[in-house]
Parts: C-alpha cells; sequence; structure tokens
C-alpha cells in the first residue's frame, strides 16, 4: 500500500465526506474498500489493537455524522469485522461479539446465507473454525476449542434424561447457533452471543484472580456468573420445545415445569443462600448435572439479589462456578432445542 493511500495520511473533513458518500453509493465491494483503507485495520495488523478499535469507532462515528442515510445504506461489515477482531483481542468479549453479529447483520442484508454463502463473520458467529478464508480463524479456532471443553466435560457427567445422547458443536450450531441467525429467532441473537462471550470471558476473568493480593471487589467474577445463570434462564424460557407459560417467571417455577424434560427432580433446591456458604458447598458438590443446574440456580438467586458479599475466590472455585454454569446452559439446549 502506498503513500498516498488513506491508511498512512490524514483526511481533511471534505475529502473524507467525498470518499464516504462515493463509497455509499456504489456496491458491497466499494464499501469494503472503503473500510478497509484506514489506519485501524494498518494498526489492527500490526498488533496495535486497543487504537484500530479507538480509530475504527471513531471513523464509524464521522461517517454517521456525515450522512445518516448513507451511513445505513452502505454495507459496513468490513468495518464491524475488524472491530469485532480488535475487540477480541483487547479482552473486550461482549464488544466483539456485537461487533461480530453486527457485520452478520451486514452479510444478510447484503444476501448472504450462514450455510450456502457464508462469511467470515457468520463463521464466527457458529464457531466454525475448521472454515478456511477467515482473516480471524485463529480467535474462531480459539473460540471453538474452549466450546468443545465445555462440551466435553457436560458429556461425562452424569444425570441426562436417558433420551438425551451425547451432545456436539454441530448439534450447537444446527439446532442453536445458525437458527440464531435466520428470519424468524431474532429472539436467540442476543443468546448466542451472550453464550460465545460468556465462554471466552473466562480465561481472562481467571487470569486476574493470580494477579491480585488480599481481598477487594468480586465484581468482574459475580458480574460473570450472573451473566451465565441469567443466559441459562433465558434458554429455558426462550426454549422451542415446550416453553414455560407466562404464570411460569421465576427460575424456579420454570425448572418445576420442565424438570422432566432436563432430569431434574420437581424440588431442586436454588433458594438464595449466601455467597460464602455458595463456595464451601463446593468442597461436597458431586459432578453430575442436577447440582450444576442447583448450583447456577443459586448463583442467580444470590448474585441476583446482592453484590455485596466479601469472599475471596481461589481459581479452582471460580473455574467449578463457571463450569457448572456453563454446563447448565449446554444441557437446556441439549434438551429443549
Amino acid at each position: 500500500m502506498s503513500q498516498e493511500e488513506p491508511q498512512f495520511r490524514d483526511l481533511t473533513d471534505e475529502e473524507l465526506r467525498s470518499m464516504f458518500l462515493a463509497a455509499a453509493s456504489g456496491n458491497t465491494a466499494d464499501a469494503n474498500h472503503f473500510f478497509g483503507s484506514f489506519k485501524y485495520v494498518h494498526d489492527l495488523f500490526n498488533g496495535n489493537h486497543s487504537a484500530a478499535l479507538n480509530q475504527g469507532l471513531s471513523l464509524l462515528t464521522k461517517c454517521r455524522s456525515i450522512d445518516e442515510n448513507a451511513y445505513a445504506r452502505i454495507h459496513k461489515g468490513t468495518a464491524y469485522y475488524w472491530l469485532g477482531t480488535a475487540a477480541f483481542l483487547v479482552h473486550d468479549y461482549q464488544t466483539a461479539t456485537f461487533f461480530y453479529d453486527a457485520a452478520v447483520s451486514e452479510d444478510l442484508r447484503a444476501g448472504n446465507d450462514p450455510v450456502n454463502n457464508s462469511t467470515p463473520a457468520l463463521r464466527f458467529i457458529q464457531i466454525e473454525g475448521e472454515q478456511p478464508h477467515q482473516a480471524a480463524r485463529p480467535l474462531v479456532m480459539a473460540t471453538q476449542a474452549r466450546i468443545e471443553e465445555i462440551i466435553d466435560n457436560y458429556n461425562k457427567r452424569p444425570g441426562r434424561p436417558t433420551n438425551v445422547p451425547d451432545f456436539h458443536i454441530l448439534q450447537l450450531r444446527e439446532r442453536f447457533l445458525r437458527l440464531a441467525v435466520s428470519q424468524g429467532y431474532e429472539g436467540w441473537r442476543s443468546l448466542a452471543t451472550v453464550l460465545i462471550s460468556f465462554v471466552l470471558e473466562w480465561d481472562y476473568r481467571s487470569a486476574l484472580l493470580d494477579l491480585r493480593v488480599g481481598q477487594g471487589t468480586a465484581e468482574p467474577f459475580f458480574i460473570h456468573l450472573f451473566k451465565g445463570c441469567v443466559l441459562f434462564e433465558s434458554l429455558l424460557k426462550a426454549n422451542p420445545k415446550d416453553p414455560p407459560p407466562r404464570g411460569r417467571s421465576t427460575l424456579i417455577g420454570i425448572l418445576q415445569y420442565l424438570h422432566k424434560h432436563l432430569g431434574l427432580p420437581h424440588d431442586i433446591k436454588i433458594g438464595e443462600t449466601d455467597f460464602t456458604t455458595i463456595l464451601q458447598e463446593l468442597n461436597h458438590a458431586d459432578n453430575s448435572i442436577p447440582t450444576a443446574v442447583r448450583f447456577a440456580g443459586k448463583i442467580r438467586n444470590t448474585v441476583g439479589h446482592d453484590l455485596g458479599w466479601v469472599v475471596q475466590f481461589d481459581k479452582t472455585q471460580y473455574h467449578l462456578l463457571f463450569q457448572m454454569v456453563a454446563v447448565s446452559c449446554l444441557h437446556s439446549i441439549a434438551c429443549l432445542y
């Protein structure tokens, strides 16, 4: 790329306006070329991920301020994909999945299809790390490895209903992730991205535990676990097999309604307790799926009402709780989707 291209020189406001409006009046290739021609892409590929994210956001903000109608019209998939990648690399996984999903919306609007005419963004949301032609393929492969690790943990646990076989990532894609990007399943889009970001966040959050000495805030860990618990509850509510009636609005009511599908006791104990007790109970917890669901319910009802618990996690405890919540989410999909 030469020194004359906008990647390596500043643009005046009028130059940016002219280039943007010309690209917005063109086709998808024109838009891709425009959004791929700025310094944030250069920074992304040269390891300056934070600068890439900030500059990319600034570029989109400027383009939107030039002409909102043109901004709505132009294909923004390339910019969204690079921003999702930059956010992933600075460990902001919620922002990463937000922008990858935004790129999916642009790709679907352009006529792409998750099966017959896929794109890198669709590959990410469907966790297709084995597929080539993805600039962010190493990130998708890392995501897939983490998901498959949890699936393996789920399959090894006793307590599944006899009619529920081992679960595999192919079923996760076909029965949940692919539908989440299909017409008529718009309510599943957030559930899909939450599942991905929840799984990705564990490694990063866990690493923080090794760096802090002494007690202090547990906010990152409470919010992370609670996010997974709310995802579990949301998956139960949105399930296509036997959606709970409106009167079953609490988690315990929903679990009681679905207990046969899930292979759970009707009187599963998930009442609010204190977080210290939850950590103490880990010492005697078995490895069954009903126990994982019980802990997910207790975390949801405890952290959902109070974040002021004075606790100090260790890495093993945090990992066990994360696995229990993640397994509960997979169990809802395996049994009900």
